[in-house]
């Protein structure tokens, strides 16, 4: 297993510093080594102060971690005086050590200053193969604050010259969360639509010491950031609101979704059997066929969402399927899924059913929620792109609606067909309101 070592303030929320570098080191199966630099007391709404670790316990700490580890990696956090930092980059320079990775955290989110030796920091940069800052970070060392993907090049390009090997220049207070890496002869750049409306607490350290994690497990640089970036993305769309502030980033969202694979997959079978096993349900079939789809946790693409691939067609009144569901093999459920997710992330699975006139009024009569949508009334704009009139349709149905309804339907357009779509939280929930619309339907017929 890789060794990681973080050197870093300690956060009593758990949301960011030493507490949320080693969840993600351990939820990334590592070994985390931690020395604190300094105490803080913070709460979510912020950081009230800042306690120095004394010198001699640092050094005491590194030196019984150096004789007897063999370090893979390390990141570097809260170093809150010149002090601390000349004696940080001694050590480290003393045992060259590899893929050292330099948060540059400065102040906190609220103003609170964690570092007032700026200068000093700057002097440990040629150690780094990775130097992480914020956008406001690079105000502090550039004077000027980058506002456009071109300025964050150009930042990135300027800092390069202070010694460290690469830069990542986050950008995630931008419109669209962009982030640049600059190895010294290529850029890299990632972008990641935001949906969280609050602040999430501890990001920077999360990503940089799961960029340091990857690298120790044997990555390049550009892959590392790469997966660093997606683990972060869904700590963030995991956030957890626990206090009365800021929402704490959730680095265990990662295993979340993995173990979720497993459940999305048995999930869809179960839910399968009962729609074959049920009577009346196969006239729900529509002739452009169904499909019933469940995201993961968190999902935000199609290869996220699981679905039945050749969809669901009937034969002899019976309904069947070419293959056991897989993942990425239903772009068009699964944007109705993505895009219900974007309103509530509880609503993770759809099925598209056929439309008949008697399946509203008797699903009006069993008390489901439900909305029309005109296609007439969709966008040129949005009928001529394929795969963007299903977004179209959810997003403004559940608008309409003011929640998520328990059906969307359309009566058509030129070339498409009429179709319901149930959706639901999971798919036994979305088979049970088909079943039970088919028994109103046919058997109280």
């Amino acid at each position: 297993m890789a060794i990681i070592l973080v050197i870093a303030g300690f956060d009593p929320t758990g949301g960011a510093g030493l507490q949320a570098d080693l969840k993600t080191i351990t939820v990334l199966g590592e070994v985390g080594l931690t020395v604190a630099t300094a105490l803080t007391v913070q709460d979510t709404q912020g950081v009230e102060a800042s306690y120095v670790v004394e010198k001699k316990i640092v050094k005491q700490q590194l030196d019984r971690l150096f004789s007897d580890f063999s370090i893979d990696a390390v990141k570097i956090g809260m170093l809150p005086n010149a002090e601390m930092v000349n004696f940080i980059g001694e050590r480290l320079s003393q045992h060259h050590l590899p893929h050292i990775v330099i948060d540059p955290v400065i102040r906190a989110k609220k103003g609170f200053i964690l570092n007032k030796a700026t200068e000093a920091l700057v002097k440990l940069f040629p150690l780094a193969e990775l130097i992480t800052p914020n956008l406001d970070e690079i105000e502090v060392f550039l004077g000027k604050k980058p506002e456009s993907l071109e300025e964050m090049k150009e930042a990135a390009k300027k800092l390069k010259n202070f010694g460290a090997k690469a830069i990542l220049v986050k950008g995630g207070e931008l419109k669209t969360a962009t982030d640049v890496l600059f190895d010294g002869s290529d850029f890299y750049i990632w972008e990641v639509t935001k949906r969280q409306l609050k602040p999430v607490h501890g990001t920077g350290c999360v990503l940089s010491s799961a960029i340091a994690t990857f690298l120790a497990k044997g990555l390049s640089l550009p892959e590392a950031v790469g997966k660093a970036k997606k683990f972060i993305t869904l700590a963030i769309e995991g956030a957890l609101s626990v206090g009365k502030g800021n929402l704490l980033s959730h680095p265990y969202a990662w295993v979340e979704q993995e173990i979720a694979k497993y459940e999305v997959i048995s999930a869809l079978k179960r839910a399968l059997n009962r729609l074959q096993e049920a009577p009346y349900v196969s006239p729900f079939v529509p002739e452009v066929r169904s499909n019933l789809v469940y995201a993961l946790p968190y999902a935000k693409t199609y290869d996220q969402v699981a679905g039945f691939s050749g969809r669901l067609s009937v034969v002899k009144e019976k309904i069947v399927t070419c293959g056991p569901p897989e993942f990425g093999v239903s772009q068009h459920m699964a944007s109705v899924v993505l895009k219900a997710m974007e309103f509530d992330r509880e609503y993770r699975s759809a099925m598209n059913i056929k439309y008949r006139d008697d399946f509203i009024k008797k699903a009006e009569k069993l008390g489901y929620k439900i909305q029309e949508i005109v296609r007439k009334d969709e966008p040129s704009e949005i009928k001529s792109v394929e795969g963007l009139s299903l977004p179209w349709i959810t997003e403004r149905a559940i608008r309409q609606f003011g929640s998520l309804p328990d059906l969307v339907y359309d009566k058509g357009d030129i070339g498409k067909e009429a179709i319901i779509r149930v959706l639901g939280k999971h798919p036994e929930e979305v088979a049970q309101k088909v079943i039970k619309l088919a028994m109103e339907v046919f058997k109280y017929a």
